[in-house]
C-alpha cells in the first residue's frame, strides 16, 4: 500500500500550490484553439475503428486535429468494447507511414504471445499498446511481456482500472517493482485507476473511477513520476482531461514537476475531430485548449504536444 510520508506530503504541497511562471493559466482574452495550432501535435493513444471509424476518417480525424502523427494501438481481445487488429494497424500503416506509428497488441494468455509479439516486431510495430486483458497486474503473464519490451527497448502502454472487471488491477502494490525492475521498457500509464493517484485521497473503485473535487498532494503518480523517467503519463480519455481539470492549482505544480513525462493523448471516439457521432465533443481539441490554457511556455508545450511522445516511443527516457 502507498503510504508516502508526511515530509513527501509537505513539500508536495508546497511545490504544487507555487504559483511558477511556466505554469499559469493564460488570459481568458486568448483564444486556445488558435493557440493550439502552433504546436506540432503526436497522439499517443489513437484507435481506428471507434464507432466504426475507417482509415480515411481517422485521418481526416488527425487533419481535423491539427495531429501530425499517431500511435495507433489494437485492441485484439475487444475486452474494452473495442476490437482492432494489428493486422488492420499494420495495413494502415502502410497506406500512411509518414502519419501512423504502429503498435501491437494480443492475447498474453495464449502460449505463443511472446512468438507473436517478435512477428510484429519485425513487421514494423513500435510498441506494445493497449494492453488490456481481465488479469491482474503481477500475473506472471503480464510481466512477461513487460520483460520482452525490456528486450526489445519498447514502450507498452498500460490500461490501468481496478473495479472487479477491470483490467491491470493492483498499481498501487504492483507498478512500481516493474519500473525497478524494467528499466529500458517505458511504461506508458492509461486510464481511470492509473490518473485516480493523481491524488493520496483515491476513493474505493466500487464507488467511483472518476473521482472529483480538490487532489490531496502526495499521490502515488507524484512519487512514481518523480523516481522513475521510464514511466510516461497518457493525458488522454476522459479520465485524463477529469483528473487534470478536477483541480486546476494542483495540475499547474504538476505538470511543472513532470514536464518530460506528460504526452498529449485522445483516444477520442467521435467521427471527424469535431465531434460528431460524440455528443459533440472531442478528446483532443478539449485536452488541447486546456493544456494551452494552462502552460505558457512554449518549449513546454512542444514537449507535451510531440517530443515526450518521441522520447517514449524511441527510448530516449
Amino acid at each position: 500500500m502507498w503510504n508516502p510520508p508526511l515530509s513527501r506530503r509537505g513539500f508536495l504541497y508546497a511545490t504544487g500550490a507555487a504559483c511558477c511562471s511556466a505554469f499559469l493559466p493564460v488570459s481568458a482574452a486568448a483564444d486556445p484553439a488558435q493557440q493550439a495550432k502552433k504546436y506540432k501535435k503526436l497522439d499517443c493513444h489513437l484507435h481506428i475503428n471507434h464507432k466504426g471509424r475507417t482509415i480515411e476518417d481517422t485521418i481526416k480525424h488527425m487533419d481535423n486535429t491539427g495531429t501530425e502523427k499517431a500511435f495507433i494501438l489494437p485492441l485484439e481481445t475487444g475486452e474494452g468494447g473495442v476490437t482492432l487488429r494489428t493486422e488492420t494497424v499494420l495495413h494502415a500503416f502502410h497506406q500512411y507511414p509518414e502519419r501512423l506509428i504502429p503498435f501491437c497488441q494480443t492475447d498474453i494468455r495464449q502460449p505463443d504471445v511472446i512468438e507473436r509479439i517478435r512477428a510484429y516486431h519485425l513487421l514494423g510495430c513500435r510498441g506494445i499498446g493497449e494492453q488490456k486483458e481481465h488479469l491482474p497486474l503481477n500475473d506472471k503473464r503480464v510481466e512477461a511481456v513487460i520483460a520482452e519490451c525490456d528486450e526489445l527497448n519498447w514502450p507498452i502502454t498500460i490500461h490501468f482500472q481496478d473495479d472487479k472487471k477491470g483490467f491491470n488491477q493492483g498499481i498501487e502494490q504492483y507498478l512500481e517493482p516493474y519500473l525497478k525492475k524494467y528499466q529500458r521498457v517505458r511504461i506508458i500509464g492509461h486510464a481511470q485507476s492509473f490518473w485516480s493517484h493523481i491524488s493520496a485521497d483515491v476513493p474505493s473503485p466500487d464507488k467511483t473511477l472518476y473521482p472529483r473535487g480538490p487532489v490531496k498532494p502526495g499521490g502515488l503518480l507524484d512519487h512514481l513520476l518523480s523516481n522513475y523517467p521510464n514511466l510516461y503519463a497518457d493525458m488522454s480519455a476522459g479520465s485524463g482531461f477529469n483528473a487534470l481539470a478536477r483541480d486546476e492549482e494542483f495540475t499547474a505544480g504538476f505538470l511543472e514537476r513532470h514536464p518530460k513525462q506528460m504526452l498529449f493523448g485522445s483516444d477520442c471516439p467521435c467521427s471527424d475531430g469535431r465531434g460528431g457521432e460524440f455528443n459533440g465533443v472531442c478528446y483532443s481539441t478539449r485536452l488541447q485548449e486546456f493544456l494551452v490554457r494552462m502552460v505558457k511556455d512554449e518549449a513546454t508545450l512542444q514537449d507535451i504536444f510531440y517530443n515526450n511522445a518521441e522520447r517514449a516511443l524511441n527510448g530516449n527516457a
